[in-house]
């Protein structure tokens, strides 16, 4: 995908710009979710560099996934395919959960065959892990939900990647 806002694959010139933030961490994201990988291609000005505005647009996912690449970096898709909740990865016994459309109160999810035994927001916060039968439940306070994405690993009993993948509603 390109990183020009115009869908420019070589520089589209001083005025082209680039596409915001929260567009290019949804590719990346969305791309990881559905066990793919992201080849954000950048278009150098006639001088061979990177125009500045997609350098520093580089930076800030950089910086982002300085942060939270534990849930990008290595993983595979699912099991929870991406959605409009958002996405999910999973690597080692670890599912993580990309949250960005929290809908009134919880997230529910399908039911999935390991037992999480223990969950933490890697973006801040609590969340309240209800399992049952019936699937899950995550609860996060609104304070401590991200505008852009609300990263919450889930460990299993169990690993990850043994999980058949779960269509979400």
């Amino acid at each position: 995908m390109t990183i020009s806002r115009s869908g420019q694959w070589a520089w589209g010139g001083s005025k082209d710009g680039v596409k915001p933030f929260a567009a290019c961490l949804e590719m990346l994201v969305r791309c990881a979710g559905g066990d793919g990988n992201l080849l954000l291609n950048v278009g150098p000005m006639p001088t061979g560099q990177i125009a500045p505005k997609q350098a520093d647009r580089l930076k800030e996912l950089g910086a982002w996934l300085a942060k939270y690449g534990q849930s990008i970096y290595g993983t595979r898709g699912g099991p929870f395919k991406p959605g409009p909740y958002g996405a999910s990865t999973r690597k080692g016994k670890t599912i993580f959960l990309h949250l960005w459309n929290w809908s009134k109160g919880s997230l529910k999810l399908p039911p999935i065959r390991a037992k999480v035994v223990h969950s933490r927001v890697l973006t801040g916060g609590q969340a309240e892990v209800q399992q049952t039968p019936a699937g899950l439940e995550i609860s996060l306070p609104p304070g401590d939900r991200q505008p852009l994405d609300t990263v919450i690993a889930l460990e299993l009993d169990r690993p990850a990647l043994d999980l058949s993948a779960v269509e979400t509603k």
